[in-house]
């Protein structure tokens, strides 16, 4: 999937020499580590629903959160989607399964990529996820409202998010189409949504001011059923 298109992702003509080497081998790490996901999720089971949603500030608290606030928002993410799966697994093995209008997204989430950066969209702090979900949630488009609600909740009511089906025409136009019900036999839609991940997802630009070279900003998660 490295081809001439890729080197926008990781390239900047200010750059010296080691800084551009470097970032070619996150781009390439990353890329590797979210198409090996993408596999993997696959194998674990033969269709998801596959949202791709924006997490970010409301422009009236941008001023008030740096990169280590909204990496406390990301992990506050990451540990309730974790917990919920964990409650989930635990009523199932008891044989009290959570009934179906107490069921929340952050139950039927399977897994996600992340990634953080800042700049574009009036120079704030946000977080791209692209986020495997059962498919007993039918309608992609509600799940990932439900989950920027969340998100707006967790971040303290300084949350907001941008559903990327906005954009979808423009996507498609990069990628083809790359979410809501993806078969693990859907040839086309698994190549549109890996060069979603492969590309998108794993570019190394918009790096925050205020973090470190050991900070992660790009990731992934299972959350076991």
């Amino acid at each position: 999937m490295l081809d001439s298109s890729s080197r926008k992702y990781w390239f900047d003509r200010n750059d010296d020499y080691h800084t551009q080497r470097r970032k070619k081998q996150r781009f390439l790490r990353n890329q590797k580590t979210g198409l090996d996901f993408e596999d993997e999720m696959f194998a674990l089971h033969k269709s998801h629903q596959v949202l791709f949603i924006t997490l970010n500030i409301k422009p009236c608290f941008r001023d008030d959160v740096n990169f280590r606030t909204m990496q406390k928002f990301r992990d506050d993410l990451l540990r309730r989607i974790k917990d919920a799966r964990a409650y989930a697994r635990e009523r199932k093995r008891m044989g009290k399964p959570i009934q179906e209008h107490r069921r929340t997204i952050l139950h039927d989430i399977r897994g996600l990529i992340w990634r953080q950066e800042y700049g574009e969209d009036g120079g704030s702090h946000h977080i791209h996820i692209v986020a495997f979900i059962s498919v007993r949630r039918r309608d992609h488009g509600s799940a990932r409202e439900d989950l920027g609600m969340e998100w707006e909740r967790i971040a303290r009511g300084w949350g907001t998010f941008h559903p990327r089906a906005r954009y979808r025409h423009a996507y498609r136009h990069k990628w083809g189409v790359a979410t809501g019900y993806v078969h693990r036999d859907d040839d086309e839609k698994r190549y549109a949504l890996r060069k979603l991940i492969g590309l998108y997802m794993a570019k190394v630009s918009q790096t925050p001011l205020d973090c470190t070279d050991a900070d992660d900003l790009f990731g992934r998660r299972r959350f076991d059923s």
